[in-house]
């Protein structure tokens, strides 16, 4: 019954998920290539914050931690059949 509940949960979840546009500020050089990186944990704790729901960076599935500005689609595996997409946006850091 609670692997119902929390399947239930999880398929919600995913669906308010599906589709996010997250906004991350970075310092940005030449050729829009970031100063550092933007991590799986970086991207988990601002969608935690967006949806109000804690994240686990190990469901971030990013190969490595994105180093170039613009827009990258995210898959984030929330259980083996439900994984949303979200769109991170890396901007210019305001000053």
């Amino acid at each position: 019954v609670q692997e119902a509940i929390d399947q239930a949960r999880l398929a919600k979840l995913s669906t308010q998920m599906d589709g996010t546009e997250i906004h991350l500020q970075a310092r940005i050089g030449t050729g829009d290539r970031l100063f550092g990186s933007i991590t799986a944990a970086d991207i988990a704790e601002e969608l935690s914050r967006v949806i109000d729901y804690m994240v686990d960076k190990r469901k971030v599935d990013i190969d490595k931690p994105i180093r170039q500005a613009g827009s990258h689609e995210v898959i984030i595996k929330l259980a083996k059949d439900l994984e949303p997409k979200i769109t991170v946006v890396i901007e210019q850091e305001k000053v």
